[in-house]
């Protein structure tokens, strides 16, 4: 606030030289009084600004725009991590900041006894990605880091019980019946139709759901391959694969070139929305499987001074931008739902969740070298355009080089054109 007074009582000192006192010096042309005015101006805009900084804010509005802890509890599975306690993912992240510092420390050598090469990598990977949540838990929750700093054994333990399930389970309970009602208006119709509240007739024995699970690498349509793969047949092992057609626009892809087209599928993109806009924004979504289609149009919507609900990504801070983590929360969500699983488990019939999240989670925080990083930030990129298509309307262009552009081009006329 100190910024703001010291300048105040410089200004307000000069207008009262220049525009109380007509006898100073330099004070009696047309120019001194628009001094004067300036000065004046100067003052009452700060004065302004003072008091808007110093004003108590309403409570109502305080409620309007902040979440509470709880709330943002909920949200931890949803753009943080999919599973685990938060004690353990503070403890990975620690072991990850004091490899960096000494890659030879004994005790985290110690883990890496009997793992090979690969797993040793997969290790330290861990370990970097739950650095990467605990930073995204730090921007999440207010003081997070100065609790896990500070806090006692018993304050932590009450603190990490914030991290609940429900709002995963909410999420599996209500995007299981979302899943029925898109599949069941699609080309070709369901046989039998999809129950909108059980999971019983899903997953490889359906027809429909059992294509959206089957992995990009087999042929879905060929008979003989859906009944290896219906019996489990060891040389058709969908369980290991996290590139299934759910993920894929079309529900295709080239075998050969995996990372085209992936997350980009329309079904995806309608449970990202239900979760994080509203059930309702997932209806914009259209059964064209074009991945390259614009966003939908947007609504004109009334102005009114009640106040508006916010949806889960303005509760969650996430600002217009959708996250590596939440698509891979949703991505979860779809694939879940396309199975027979009644409640959540991180491995379910051999398939393994966490291991799916932890995927999809890679494709943007692992990218190997640049060229990918930026492929999978223009993904990303790709992403918060569909998800929320008014964010580039409102964010501010920058000029800068245009008009550098153009100034030096008149300078430079300027000087051909001068005597």
């Amino acid at each position: 606030m100190r910024h703001l007074i010291e300048p105040l009582g410089i200004i307000h000192i000069a207008f009262q030289a220049t525009a109380c006192d007509p006898r100073a010096p330099g004070s009696d042309g047309p120019e001194d009084q628009e001094d004067a005015g300036v000065w004046k101006r100067r003052y009452l805009a700060l004065q302004e600004n003072l008091n808007t900084q110093s004003a108590p804010k309403s409570s109502i509005r305080k409620a309007e725009t902040t979440t509470s802890t709880s709330q943002l509890g909920r949200g931890i599975r949803k753009v943080v991590f999919i599973c685990g306690e938060i004690k353990d993912l503070v403890s990975d992240s620690d072991k990850h900041y004091a490899y960096l510092a000494d890659p030879n420390d004994e005790d985290l050598n110690y883990e890496f006894d009997g793992l090979n090469e690969d797993e040793v990598e997969d290790l330290k990977r861990d370990w970097e990605r739950s650095h990467t949540a605990v930073r995204e838990l730090i921007h999440l929750i207010p003081n997070f880091q100065k609790k896990i700093d500070e806090g006692s054994p018993e304050e932590l333990n009450q603190f990490y019980a914030e991290a609940t399930n429900g709002a995963r389970s909410d999420d599996l309970n209500r995007i299981c019946g979302c899943i029925a009602d898109w599949l069941n208006k699609a080309d070709p119709t369901p046989s039998p139709p999809l129950d909108h509240d059980c999971h019983k007739h899903r997953g490889l024995a359906h027809d429909i759901t059992g294509r959206l699970l089957c992995p990009t690498e087999f042929d879905w349509d060929d008979l003989v391959t859906r009944a290896k793969l219906r019996e489990c047949d060891e040389d058709f092992d969908w369980l290991s694969s996290y590139h299934s057609r759910c993920f894929y626009p079309g529900y295709e892809a080239d075998v050969t070139q995996l990372e085209s087209g992936y997350l980009k599928s329309n079904l995806l993109i309608k449970v990202y929305k239900s979760i994080f806009t509203s059930p309702s924004s997932a209806k914009d979504v259209s059964e064209d499987n074009d991945e390259n289609m614009p966003p939908a149009k947007l609504q004109k919507t009334l102005s009114s001074n009640k106040p508006v609900r916010r949806n889960v990504a303005s509760k969650l801070h996430l600002n217009g931008k959708v996250t590596p983590r939440s698509i891979a929360y949703a991505a979860v969500q779809l694939h879940f739902n396309l199975q027979t699983a009644g409640s959540w488990s991180a491995i379910y019939g051999g398939f393994n969740y966490q291991g799916l999240y932890n995927y999809v989670v890679d494709v943007f925080e692992d990218a190997p070298g640049p060229a990918a990083k930026k492929r999978a930030q223009d993904l990303l990129n790709w992403w918060s355009t569909k998800i929320f298509p008014t964010t580039s309307l409102h964010r501010r262009s920058n000029t800068l080089a245009s008009r550098k552009a153009f100034k030096q081009q008149r300078a430079a006329l300027e000087e051909e054109e001068a005597p």
